[in-house]
């Protein structure tokens, strides 16, 4: 993995997502700190697709993704369309995220099977405010 290949590729990614300024130095200041979610991040660079090999807790970085949008969803349903279409976006905290998955699995094992969008009756929002 060429470390100075995957920094640029995160650049582009905060580019596409429109990122604000140190979004990138943020992300890859965290992302970096753990070569394992740098070598899911290389694999997602260069298939398009998510390794998931990584599994703390259980939780891959596909299954953050899938939760991702789920909160996304609910977003949509409180009108708040800011994200729409921002897929760079969504990757790139789905590789945040998943530092903060390292660091304490049990508590995004208890937040993913207890938050969900709103999308049918009966389920509470779950966009943090």
């Amino acid at each position: 993995m060429e470390g100075n290949e995957l920094y640029e590729y995160a650049r582009t990614l905060c580019e596409q997502a429109q990122e604000e300024e140190g979004v990138l130095e943020a992300f890859w200041d965290r992302i970096s700190r753990y070569p394992e979610i740098l070598k899911e991040f290389d694999y997602y660079r260069k298939n398009g697709d998510f390794l998931c090999e990584l599994k703390p807790g259980g939780i891959t970085a596909a299954d953050i993704l899938v939760w991702q949008i789920d909160r996304f969803k609910a977003a949509l349903d409180e009108g708040k369309f800011a994200l729409k279409y921002n897929g760079p976006h969504m990757v790139l905290g789905a590789f945040y995220t998943m530092a903060d998955v390292m660091e304490d699995p049990e508590k995004y094992t208890r937040r993913f099977s207890s938050e969900t969008g709103t999308d049918y009756e009966g389920k509470s929002s779950c966009v943090d405010k």
